[in-house]
């Protein structure tokens, strides 16, 4: 069954993919729903592919809050969960935006390198012009509040809210329709970024660049339609159709470009 399955996802995904296959069985022996950590929209699906292969119903956060990376429950099929089931928090990140204003980048920092948590336990971070939200594991929210007291100098206090109060992060995607040699990774970014080779090359090997939450570091990787693909301090690119080729056989494709601020 697992090498089925495998040849559905990438090889980055076979790890994943077994611990996945771990938690659905502990659901068929045990009958009780089991919780996962935060996940990205990539390993939901991947997840939600394996349930429905095995007969188990998977529940994203994501269906009552909407989010990118987001907690999964895996449950028999008595089961309906609500929003609290889910065990998270809305962290407010008050501070005086009078001097200074918090980014994703800053806050990300700062939980990860300065306080050295572990990604699984939060979830998203949403910025506003004044206001900055970070969704967390409730086990973990003393944690998040008496280890964040300064980001990038600032003073910051970290408060629980209702979701009801969850900001709306500003995001700036545009569409548009771009043509492409192959869909190599390498020949795809130096069209869709408008970069010469040498600058794609450097961005691979820098390990700049993730394909669906993945890092790649070979020019050749192929990119496939519905692809997201990230590149640091440039964007993100969503990979959504292709609409036939050109005379001179370029690739004619939909891409949604979310750039960097």
């Amino acid at each position: 069954m697992r090498k089925d399955i495998y040849q559905h996802f990438s090889v980055e995904d076979i790890s994943f993919i077994d611990k996945g296959l771990e938690w659905l069985r502990q659901v068929e022996e045990h009958y009780a729903p089991i919780l996962t950590p935060f996940i990205n929209p990539h390993q939901v699906f991947i997840l939600k592919t394996l349930g429905n292969h095995q007969g188990i119903k998977v529940f994203s956060s994501n269906d009552f809050v909407a989010s990118e990376y987001s907690r999964v429950l895996l449950a028999p099929d008595y089961f309906i969960p609500t929003l609290t089931d889910f065990e998270m928090d809305l962290l407010e990140i008050v501070y005086s935006s009078k001097f200074d204003q918090l980014t994703h980048s800053k806050i990300l920092g700062t939980v990860l390198n300065r306080l050295g948590i572990d990604r699984k336990l939060f979830g998203d971070i949403l910025v506003t012009e004044n206001r900055a939200q970070i969704i967390v594991d409730r086990k973990f929210t003393s944690l998040f509040q008496d280890g964040i007291q300064k980001i990038a100098r600032l003073p910051v206090k970290l408060e629980v809210k209702s979701f009801e109060e969850l900001v709306e992060a500003e995001s700036d995607y545009q569409e548009k329709e771009v043509l492409v040699p192959s869909m190599r990774l390498d020949a795809f970014l130096s069209n869709v970024l408008k970069l010469s080779r040498s600058q794609t090359a450097d961005l691979l090997e820098r390990k700049y660049v993730q394909v669906n939450y993945h890092l790649v570091e070979k020019s050749d990787y192929q990119v496939k339609i519905g692809d997201l693909v990230s590149v640091r301090r440039f964007g993100r690119i969503s990979v959504l159709r292709e609409n036939g080729q050109t005379k001179r056989d370029k690739k004619k494709l939909t891409i949604q470009l979310l750039l960097s601020k």
